[in-house]
């Protein structure tokens, strides 16, 4: 008997019909046999087997890579390029040096959520739910929240201030009163989140009528950073650094601002801001729920929901757990925080 090496393609082919004649086994059937598929399979060319890849690259090169490369090159090679792309960002309102800008469009968060970096789900495995704590010590703090997935609640986080019994609509457009310096840099420099309340920016939100500032309108919700010199120096008259935080934590310059109408907020969503962050409620009542990233789906504890009232300081790393929120009660919500590192 012959060994198997010295089949050839003419003797495979003979025994094929040979099989068809004898046994009646049609073409189908034959092409069926696994062992017909393993050889039709490696005789193929290596670009007809990854064909669904090669497509992929090359669409991915085509959206994204070709556009990337040419803003790239007409913007840092050519006067031409620099001008457009500069008329570009002054048509939009995106006023500064093009040699700072790394987009021509930023991509949008509906994009970033599917590519943000993932989660490692052993920060959160040991988490069953939020904390609830007062008279927290720097020590307690930095062992136990400041660097973890953690939530935790302080209820006298705001012991001294006067936020309270400052913060409103109406003293916040006294800070930012039409025409101001501090108007003019939050609006051209500073972020600004209109949700679902389709204000342009900030300067709009401040502009809106006193009946719809009371509730009497649209219904609004809206967040703000604060990049202003002159306007952090009156806000923190009324508030100051959380007692909790150790001195050897950075904390933030900026400001953020959110207010709100009672059954308004925030929809799901993660942020990018790259640290931790503290969040003051000083007027209304808000919920947050949180849910665990998909990739820490059975491993963490999927959902949680934690009240915060007048006076709390709520704790959470926004850049792992997915949240949103929403007024609760009869009053409007402000919320004042910011980052630490």
């Amino acid at each position: 008997m012959a060994s198997t090496d010295s089949v050839t393609v003419k003797d495979f082919y003979s025994l094929l019909k040979k099989a068809q004649t004898d046994l009646g086994i049609s073409d189908e059937d034959i092409g069926n046999l696994p062992s017909v598929k393993t050889i039709k399979w490696e005789g193929k060319r290596w670009t007809q087997r990854n064909g669904g890849i090669l497509y992929a690259a090359f669409a991915f090169l085509v959206i994204f890579g070709l556009p990337s490369s040419m803003y790239m090159t007409i913007r840092n090679e050519t006067e031409f390029g620099k001008s457009l792309v500069s008329k570009y960002y002054s048509y939009y309102g995106e006023e500064g040096a093009v040699d700072e800008e790394s987009c021509l469009q930023r991509m949008s968060e509906f994009m970033q959520d599917p590519f943000r970096p993932p989660v490692d789900c052993n920060e959160c495995r040991n988490v069953t739910g939020i904390k609830y704590v007062s008279n927290l010590t720097h020590a307690e703090f930095l062992d136990n929240y400041a660097f973890s997935m953690q939530p935790v609640l302080i209820k006298d986080g705001q012991d001294g201030w006067t936020a309270k019994n400052t913060f409103s609509y109406k003293y916040f457009s006294s800070v930012y009163s039409p025409g101001s310096e501090a108007l003019e840099k939050v609006t051209r420099d500073c972020q600004f989140f209109p949700y679902q309340t389709k204000f342009q920016d900030i300067s709009e939100f401040f502009n809106m009528t006193e009946e719809r500032a009371s509730g009497q309108g649209a219904p609004w919700y809206v967040g703000w950073s604060n990049c202003d010199g002159k306007a952090a120096n009156e806000l923190r008259k009324h508030y100051k650094l959380p007692y909790f935080l150790p001195p050897e934590l950075d904390h933030s310059k900026t400001d953020w601002v959110f207010m709100g109408l009672p059954g308004y907020g925030a929809n799901l969503h993660i942020d990018f801001v790259g640290t931790l962050s503290w969040q003051a409620q000083v007027k209304g009542i808000k919920k947050w729920i949180l849910e665990t990233p998909p990739e820490c789906y059975g491993t963490c504890v999927t959902r949680m929901e934690v009240i915060v009232e007048p006076g709390d300081i709520i704790v959470l790393d926004t850049n792992k757990w997915f949240h949103a929120t929403e007024i609760l009660g009869e009053d409007p919500s402000i919320v004042i925080g910011s980052e630490y590192y």
